[in-house]
């Protein structure tokens, strides 16, 4: 195989991937899992630049994507441990979409190397295979290398994450390395008739989940997006206020645009966009002690998890009960956060976010949930809460004597979560 030196274009940048009450952190610089070897917390966005500068790019090709000066500090502070410039933390509007922004970074990448092959990952999935990974992230940019813009696939067996992301169908029985994608759907599972949908795509052996890793020449990427043309939609939007935020937004083009072809990775890899897939991939240990409180090791916190996003974070738990995830975090002020969700549904837990970083009262935020309340106590009044998509929920907080706040949780009569919280730093 021909030696070259690709780039890497890592998406670090959006607007509603935000842990909810985890403050303004985005999900890509939380912590992913607890390394054992390195006794940290790895993030994302760290576990995923490790994979693919083990053997396939160097760090100095490394380009990071985001879209704040605040995104920008955590991407510096967290990638520069790994030998990632600080120069490379390249922002670039938020309105910018899914499709849009990787054009923008092809167009940034062109500007140092116009022949530059770029190799692009999101920050927030989760992949199990390193030597597998290592082969695609090789062999898909070689191909891209000789004009051959490259899509990585993956079989997925979890139907939250079939019915969440883009599907490719191709001939299983041609050979490989590459196939023709001869359909390409995005999002199957929403809309009229999406669970069926995703049944039949889970039944079908020729179907692959999209990674979002795909292989691609500049020069090819950039003549079918011009960033010319894009900054004239941006423009317009500001200037008129159109109604179409997210500019490029659709992958489906994209890959019928630059004439894709389909790689089948050998790797595990799942997507993190909803609380469901994030305890999954946590390190659950035989007695459970999968559960941080504060800057104190694991304790027995049984089917919980727990992640410290910041130090002054004193409580983020989350106890896995019924499909419920329960989260809770008192501020600085005093305000008793605590947002109840369903965690197959939690790709809205921005709007559960924005509502505690925006609510000035105490009515409780509700999405698709029903018969669930505030119950009044000594506290309730600096207690906010937020329900998605559960039903019968109860959140009662309690000051005893001592000043201890305590937290518990019912649902349908249950008590699912009873804990003591403690005012952040």
């Amino acid at each position: 195989m021909e030696k070259f030196e690709p780039y890497a274009v890592v998406l670090a940048g959006g607007r509603g991937s935000r842990l909810p009450i985890a403050g303004s952190i985005p999900k890509q610089f939380a912590p992913k899992f607890y390394d054992k070897e390195a006794k940290d917390n790895v993030t994302f966005i760290q576990d995923i630049v490790r994979m693919i500068t083990v053997d396939a790019i160097k760090p100095s090709k490394i380009i990071v994507v985001v879209t704040s000066e605040e995104q920008k500090e955590y991407a510096i502070s967290q990638l520069t441990p790994y030998k990632v410039p600080s120069t490379n933390v390249v922002i670039f509007d938020p309105h910018y979409g899914y499709v849009a922004v990787m054009a923008a970074a092809a167009d940034y990448v062109r500007q140092h190397d116009k022949n530059a092959v770029i190799f692009i990952t999101p920050s927030d999935s989760h992949i199990e295979g390193q030597a597998f990974l290592s082969e695609s992230i090789k062999t898909a940019c070689s191909e891209a290398k000789n004009g051959t813009p490259v899509l990585i696939g993956a079989k997925v067996a979890d139907a939250n994450i079939v019915g969440g992301c883009g599907n490719a169908r191709y001939d299983s029985t041609a050979r490989g390395p590459l196939y023709d994608i001869l359909d390409f759907i995005e999002k199957p599972g929403k809309g009229e008739g999406g669970e069926e949908r995703v049944k039949k795509i889970l039944m079908d052996d020729n179907t692959v989940v999209n990674t979002g890793l795909y292989a691609v020449r500049v020069d090819q990427f950039c003549e079918a997006y011009p960033k010319k043309e894009l900054d004239k939609l941006l423009k317009r939007y500001y200037d008129e206020g159109w109604a179409r935020v997210d500019l490029g937004l659709d992958p489906t083009e994209m890959v019928k645009k630059l004439n894709m072809k389909l790689m089948v990775g050998k790797f595990n890899w799942k997507d993190c966009g909803t609380l469901d897939a994030y305890y999954k991939i946590q390190d659950k240990t035989p007695n459970h002690k999968n559960a941080h409180i504060g800057e104190n090791d694991r304790c027995e916190c049984r089917d919980s998890m727990f992640v410290s996003t910041t130090k002054g974070v004193s409580i983020y738990a989350t106890n896995i009960r019924k499909n419920v995830a329960v989260l809770a975090h008192m501020n600085p002020e005093g305000y008793l956060h605590v947002a109840v969700c369903n965690m197959k549904m939690s790709q809205e837990v921005s709007k559960i976010t924005e509502f505690f970083e925006t609510c000035d009262t105490v009515i409780p935020y509700s999405l698709n949930s029903r018969n669930c309340f505030v119950v009044p106590s000594n506290y309730s009044a600096y207690t906010r809460a937020a329900f998605l998509g559960v039903q019968n929920i109860y959140v009662h907080s309690n000051r005893l004597k001592t000043g201890e706040i305590i937290l518990s949780v019912s649902a349908n009569g249950e008590c699912i979560c009873d804990i003591k919280v403690e005012k952040a730093a």
